[in-house]
């Protein structure tokens, strides 16, 4: 066997064998890398500003990657705490706000105007075998909580998993890409290009979720602040939260409220806040706003390079969500970023024949 073909099968494999071994993890490593990239424009800025003090230079990668680490954990951590703070601080509330909406529920069924005969017994039907197996859907309702309880335990510690990489790959980024960019077998130019590229579409995609995100939260807790009964601080970091679940989002938040009210007998007030809620947070906000947002990031943070289409990003973060979830905002605009990259690549450097 040929020597470079040794060496390549020996690289390949040992690839491989890396790959196995550390399967479990690769998706939250992926994610904290995207993670890193789209952090960079804000990690260079603060580490600029660190070396100016002499007594931090010599640490400033270290500082610098404490930093951008405490930022993201205040992201995606903060927020849940605060809405479980908020449960385990309010029990009464909760159970109360629940009965009311079992009662109102029962109340709304049995004003419906009595059934055709055609359909009565098949409903009475429906109804008696609910009753006879009242215990089992109760039981399968509870695993489902529980199923529901421990995925989300299971996304926390996804989550913590990948603030741990975030803080490693943050911490020796440059030495990374110094031992990484000599084995790439492409021009520096192509290189810097493609690097350039991913930064700025995947940081345009997390920064243009932030935005929305706390757009929506801002404007939700303004709003909810004029009536009575209701924590607008809470309300407008759940919307906020919420805003990031696929196309379901702020709903999640607006819509029982809303049936809080009617239920309340408060209907005006039920109408207002539905159609304030999907006028401004889940059209002109989640649309408009968003595309403005996305405009003027893309703008900026290529500074003066080739832009990606912004409905391409508007979609892609869209698309990504949809797909891939809670963390599709920022693979979505990634995988964007590579293929545009690739083709804008091949079209340089393999132009079309006469």
């Amino acid at each position: 066997m040929h020597a470079n073909s040794f060496v390549r099968t020996l690289i390949f494999l040992a690839f491989g064998l890396f790959l196995w071994l550390f399967f479990p993890f690769l998706k939250s490593f992926f994610v904290a890398l995207l993670l890193v990239i789209a952090f960079t424009p804000i990690h260079v800025a603060f580490e600029r500003r660190i070396k100016h003090y002499p007594h931090l230079a010599k640490r400033s990668h270290w500082i610098t990657a404490t930093a951008m680490t405490l930022l993201l954990i205040t992201i995606l951590f903060v927020p849940i705490l605060f809405f479980i703070s908020y449960l385990i601080s309010h029990p009464a509330e909760i159970l109360q706000m629940g009965k009311t909406y079992y009662h109102q529920a029962t109340h709304l069924l049995s004003l419906i105007p009595t059934l055709p005969s055609s359909i009565e017994k098949p409903v009475a039907t429906l109804t008696q075998k609910l009753l006879e197996n009242q215990e089992k859907i109760v039981s399968t309702a509870a695993m489902s909580v529980g199923d529901g309880v421990l995925g989300l335990m299971g996304a926390l510690g996804n989550m913590v998993i990948i603030v741990f990489f975030f803080f490693f790959l943050s911490w020796y980024q440059r030495d990374l890409m110094l031992s990484l960019s000599p084995i790439i077998p492409l021009k520096r130019c192509v290189r810097s290009e493609f690097l350039l590229d991913m930064i700025s579409t995947t940081a345009t995609g997390l920064y243009t979720l932030l935005g929305v995100a706390i757009t929506q939260g801002i404007a939700f807790g303004i709003f909810i602040s004029f009536f009575d009964g209701y924590d607008p601080w809470l309300l407008g970091l759940m919307v906020a939260g919420a805003s990031v679940i696929p196309l379901i989002g702020t709903a999640l938040i607006w819509i029982p409220i809303a049936l809080n009210e009617f239920f309340k007998g408060n209907g005006a007030n039920a109408m207002i806040i539905a159609f304030y809620s999907w006028g401004m947070l889940s059209f002109f906000i989640d649309n408009i706003v968003r595309l403005i947002i996305l405009q003027k990031l893309n703008h900026l943070l290529n500074q003066g390079r080739k832009e990606i289409n912004e409905f391409l990003l508007f979609f892609a973060i869209l698309a990504g969500l949809t797909t891939f979830g809670f963390w599709g905002f920022i693979l979505g605009p990634a995988i964007v970023a590579f293929v545009v990259t690739l083709l804008r690549v091949l079209r340089r450097h393999h132009p079309r024949g006469r």
